[in-house]
């Protein structure tokens, strides 16, 4: 798994959201068992390099879809991915209340290169009272929650929260690397029209106002392959992130 993502730590963290650029990336998933997300992380620790986590956004992954569109999707792990959790709705875990909008559901239209751009707000939150924790979509529709039964340290916040994306492949850290596209397939640096971004990122913490994270730090697991760039237009206004990349394609990806 490599990712690339914009990372906020603290400890009270009982929401986060963001507009996600909805992209169908290019070059697509290369392998059968490949698959790429944009998407956000809420994860609470269990000690080091242990973590549960539930999660959102769009992805594209042949091997569940048995398509390359972009859809959506959730998961949760209670384990580092190590044993529990599953996408959508595959095991126990992930209940959906919404009627209107499905897990899976395809993305049309999506951004095209110095094109059209489309975005989707994504934002998930801990209701306190029963601690289950809820996905909401473009700021109306609740989509379903993740009860407080699947959950640990979750019940009572996240410690961290990111935003990004992730590829999911047999051939990440060895030559030949994947060729599956992060984001739109560009580099960060190619900002808005070219890379996939995200915009008005947001933390909730216990006063339950909706903000823009006091700290944040970039990580890209593999730079050459894919990046991260966390990018202001002047000195006023808030930074857009950008993320992604082609894979192999790059010829410094090994």
């Amino acid at each position: 798994m490599q990712a690339a993502y914009l990372v906020a730590l603290g400890y009270n963290f009982i929401g986060s959201q963001a507009d996600i650029n909805i992209w169908n990336p290019f070059p697509n998933v290369e392998l059968p068992d490949d698959f790429t997300t944009a998407q956000i992380w809420n994860k609470g620790s269990h000690g080091p390099d242990f973590f549960e986590s539930v999660e959102a956004g769009w992805m594209v992954n042949p091997k569940l879809y048995h398509d390359k569109a972009t859809r959506l999707f959730v998961y949760w792990t209670m384990d580092s991915y190590i044993s529990t959790g599953c996408f959508d709705l595959m095991c126990p875990g992930f209940v959906q209340t919404s009627s209107r909008i499905a897990l899976g559901a395809a993305f049309d239209p999506v951004s095209s290169t110095q094109g059209q751009q489309y975005h989707f707000n994504f934002e998930m939150f801990l209701d306190t009272n029963t601690q289950n924790w809820w996905l909401k979509v473009n700021h109306t529709e609740l989509i379903g929650y993740w009860p407080a039964s699947i959950l640990g340290t979750l019940h009572y916040s996240a410690i961290i929260v990111e935003w990004g994306g992730q590829v999911y492949s047999p051939n990440v850290k060895k030559t030949p690397h994947t060729g599956t596209g992060m984001g739109s397939g560009d580099f960060a640096s190619g900002l808005e029209g070219q890379a996939c971004y995200m915009k008005n990122i947001r933390i909730r913490d216990f006063s339950l106002q909706l903000k823009y994270p006091p700290f944040v730090s970039t990580m890209a697991q593999e730079p050459y392959c894919y990046s991260a760039l966390n990018y202001r237009e002047g000195i006023v206004g808030e930074p857009t992130f950008f993320f992604g990349g082609p894979g192999r394609v790059s010829p410094y990806c090994p």
